[in-house]
């Protein structure tokens, strides 16, 4: 009984939260062939292939600063450092290749594919060259490969990569003009695409990152600066992002009161990291280099040599006393547009090198830290966030969840036959039922995604909820009298007495299918928000969710599932509500008001007929087909209709559930709102390291709000996941037992059918429970959510075909497998070939399985009387 405990029992974190950045030196880069020092490298192109660090050309003084006779120099060589699967690193000698001709100050492209190498510059001019370079770890030998070479010659570019396409953004030195190019390395052979360029001012030196910012990825330019002639440089500290997906620019204007926000810096290294941040480490802010070139313009216009004299040694003394550049490093969030410092450089901070990822730590290999001066470390960065959960937190969700167990217990002596097992006995009352309707459709995911949805965005989605308002009306007239009148068990059962055997099997596979890749992702996606944000150990989350709703569904069936849905929903809810008002009554509401009306956060209309986007149009359409599928072809819902003890009953049992949407969609959004303006007062708060969005909730929950109501919060979480867990456990058993056991498998009593159907609620609970703890151990989310699609492609069509056996006289059994079929094929179309909005999909689905259906059907015999009479038609005789 205590088995799905004894993880939780066995696991608390006491640590308080902190931010922490480690550093270490992991290498030296070792001499150049011929040399005996190494002085360290500027502007070399570095980046990581497979295991191994390649670092390719580069500047340097290795005969002292310009300003003690030294030169610059460039060079050639390629240095590679490998690791082991043990993490020792070794540099390998004779890689077999140099560059082809010295060069610096490009542009390094990391992937999968290798390294790819763009512009640069050296004494003799800037290049347009790019190339790949890549490691083969079995010859131990560089691979360079060519590639389409730039439109234009240019060097100190910025630039990053989105999947398969290169962005690059750069300045013409000389003459201002802007250039904005992407490359798809799945088509070389087109060449660069010009796009186009940025509003903003001309700058070269700037960073360029691709980061998510909650309504699609962006190519974000940052800071900078630019040499408008010989004697005046201008330093930035303006962001321009281009949309990726709808190739539009727009500004990111600081406020003016923001001092971080408003720092000028270029050269510096720059990378996402987590869900939404970017990561801007070092850079120069321009101080002393605007001094320097003042100096070096008065150097070169006076005609006084002992003024002369004078202004070089000024210059002199800046040099030779640089104190370095800036060391802090800042995070930029994307969503509220805020920056704040998260720590500092320990050792001085190099500048025109570059900043990537290596096992999961940033990497910044060398670069100048004063005029002149290189450094041969290559450092590692770390970002750490250290969690709290406490005892008494850990206290509290453990006595949740072993409330949990009482419900099992106590409801497992009223199981004596699958009408208890799968109906409750029919004695549910409606209100119960009606929560419980709602319980489900509000799963953990929905907890954590629909506030982290609005804090990213605004409150467009709203009225998906609310259609189900207007759905509910339809479902009890059209559909719940077939359900509650011909005494069905399943929904599936409706397509066999509507059109034939082989249309109920397909219908129930589909939905076995598409509910235990639910619960998978039902289970693991909590799991791994709560897991960043707690310390609990995601496979202990997933492992204590899923043995407490096996045991308690097993043992009590769908009546302890209801009850434990309504207690769930009230802890859910009354959690939700509380971290509203403390959220609310913690904020500056005037400083509050104004950032959710600069950043239009309560946004709830567009009329615009765009079906590309979120409108209001796509919004309805998307919602009511969506809801339609819900609450007429989906068991898990449906089931809940059939507990209680007439017709009457369960039509109110919709109509309460589906008018809890509204007081829940409320609280959810208003929270996501509230959660910007509170990150936008607080960025200092935000964690870089969340890896997903919907992480924020939790994130708040556990750093922002004192203990024990975190905890109960926490558990509103695990509430919300098993009550999800808990109805497909039931439902999926209830299917196979009825539509394939009892239907084509008879057994000798109703004892056996129990039995068989405690036995699949305990083997569904173990396989959901095993797919979520493989996807997190291995990483195969991703193959699930394929998988996935795939069957998801047919789910609005299953609707249709609800739809079509109740309205139309003439559908028949090979018709309705003709739509069904047909609406996938149209449903890939839509997805792979059209740019319309995926939340259209569920309509197109249910329209085309409709369609389909019923043109099909006119190429086959009209259905028997008999089954005419479980149409809308029939049942009002």
């Amino acid at each position: 009984m205590l088995i799905g405990l004894l993880p939780l029992a066995l696991w608390s974190t006491t640590t308080e939260p902190a931010l922490t950045l480690q550093w270490h030196n992991i290498a030296e880069l070792p001499p150049a062939p011929g040399q005996y020092l190494q002085p360290g490298l500027a502007g070399a192109f570095s980046g990581i292939h497979g295991d191994a660090m390649i670092i390719a050309g580069g500047a340097n003084f290795p005969s002292g600063p310009n300003w003690e006779g030294g030169k610059k120099e460039y060079h050639r060589d390629v240095y590679v450092l490998t690791k082991a699967a043990d993490g020792a690193m070794q540099w390998q000698e004779n890689v077999g290749f140099q560059l082809e001709k010295p060069l610096a100050y490009g542009l390094s492209i990391g992937g999968p594919d290798g390294l790819i190498c763009i512009g640069g510059m050296n004494a003799e001019g800037h290049y347009e060259d790019v190339f790949k370079l890549s490691w083969n770890p079995a010859s131990n030998q560089l691979v360079h490969k060519p590639m389409p070479a730039l439109p234009k010659a240019m060097a100190n570019i910025a630039g990053a990569r989105s999947g398969n396409v290169i962005y690059v953004a750069g300045t013409e030195e000389g003459n201002g003009k802007k250039y904005f190019w992407s490359l798809d390395l799945n088509a070389v052979s087109t060449g660069w695409k010009t796009l186009p360029a940025w509003p903003g001012s001309p700058r070269t030196h700037a960073v360029g990152v691709i980061q998510n910012n909650g309504t699609g990825d962006f190519f974000y330019l940052m800071k900078g600066r630019y040499k408008i002639d010989k004697a005046t440089t201008t330093f930035h500290s303006d962001i321009q992002a281009y949309h990726l997906q709808k190739g539009e620019w727009q500004t990111i204007i600081a406020n003016p009161a923001d001092t971080l926000a408003n720092q000028s810096l270029s050269a510096g290294s720059g990378i996402a990291i987590g869900a939404n941040h970017i990561l801007m480490i070092g850079g120069d802010n321009g101080t002393l280099f605007v001094q320097l070139e003042e100096l070096n313009a008065k150097i070169r216009s006076t005609t006084d040599s002992i003024e002369r004299q004078g202004y070089i040694l000024q210059r002199r003394e800046i040099l030779q006393n640089h104190p370095g550049f800036s060391d802090e490093v800042l995070a930029f969030h994307t969503i509220t547009q805020s920056w704040t410092k998260i720590g500092d450089i320990p050792s001085k901070s190099p500048v025109t090198t570059n900043a990537f990822d290596w096992d999961g730590q940033i990497i910044i290999p060398g670069g100048e830290i004063a005029p002149c001066v290189r450094t041969p470390q290559i450092v590692s960065l770390s970002v750490k966030t250290k969690t709290r959960f406490g005892k008494l937190n850990t206290f509290i969700l453990i006595a949740y969840l072993a409330l949990l167990i009482s419900f099992g217990l106590y409801f497992s002596r009223q199981q004596e036959t699958t009408d208890d097992f799968f109906k409750g006995g029919r004695r549910i009352p409606a209100w119960a039922a009606g929560i419980s309707i709602s319980g489900t459709t509000l799963s953990a995911i929905t907890f954590m995604a629909v506030p982290a949805k609005t804090f990213a965005t605004n409150w467009l989605y709203f009225f998906l909820s609310m259609t189900a308002i207007m759905v509910g009306p339809f479902i009890i007239r059209i559909f719940l009298p077939f359900y509650r009148r011909f005494n069905l068990t399943t929904a599936y059962e409706y397509l066999e007495l509507r059109f034939n055997l082989t249309t109920r099997l397909i219908g129930s596979v589909m939905y076995i299918l598409l509910q235990l890749g639910r619960m998978g992702i039902v289970l693991l996606l909590p799991s791994l928000a709560l897991s960043v944000v707690t310390g609990i150990n995601v496979q202990v989350c997933i492992l204590s969710m899923g043995l407490l709703s096996i045991f308690y569904t097993v043992l009590g069936g769908i009546e302890a599932v209801i009850w434990t849905d309504v207690m769930q929903f009230f802890v859910l809810m009354g959690g939700a509500i509380l971290s509203l008002i403390i959220l609310y009554t913690g904020l500056d509401h005037f400083e509050m008001a104004t950032h959710i009306r600069e950043f239009h956060k309560m946004e709830i209309f567009d009329f615009s007929f765009d079906f590309t986007d979120a409108t209001l149009w796509v919004v309805l359409l998307g919602g009511f087909a969506g809801n339609i599928i819900t609450y007429g072809s989906d068991q898990t819902v449906i089931q809940r209709y059939l507990t209680t003890k007439d017709e009457k009953s369960a039509a109110r049992s919709i109509s309460i559930g589906v008018w809890m949407v509204l007081p829940t969609t409320l609280t959810f959004f208003t929270i996501g709102t509230l959660l910007f303006a509170f990150y936008k007062s607080h960025p200092e708060m935000l964690s870089p390291v969340l890896d997903k969005t919907d992480s924020i909730y939790p994130w708040y929950i556990i750093n922002s709000l004192p203990n024990g109501i975190s905890g109960l919060l926490i558990a509103a979480i695990f509430a919300a996941s098993m009550s999800s867990l808990d109805s497909v456990m039931n439902s999926v058993s209830t299917v196979i037992t009825t539509d394939y056991i009892r239907r084509l498998r008879p057994l000798s009593s109703e004892r056996l059918y129990l039995r068989m159907a405690r036995y699949l609620t305990i083997l569904i609970g173990i396989l959901g429970t095993a797919m979520a703890m493989t996807m997190a151990l291995y990483g195969l989310s991703s193959l699930w959510d394929q998988f996935q699609l795939i069957v998801g492609l047919f789910a609005g069509g299953l609707g249709g075909i609800f739809l079509l056996g109740i309205l139309s006289r003439k559908a028949n059994g090979s018709g309705a497998v003709i739509g069904l079929l047909a609406s996938g094929v149209l449903q890939y179309y839509m997805k792979e070939f059209t740019p319309i909005h995926f939340l259209l999909y569920t309509c197109t689905g249910l329209i085309g399985g409709f369609a389909f259906g019923f043109i099909g059907s006119f190429f086959f015999s009209q259905p028997t009387s008999e089954a005419r009479q479980y149409t809308i038609y029939g049942l009002k005789k």
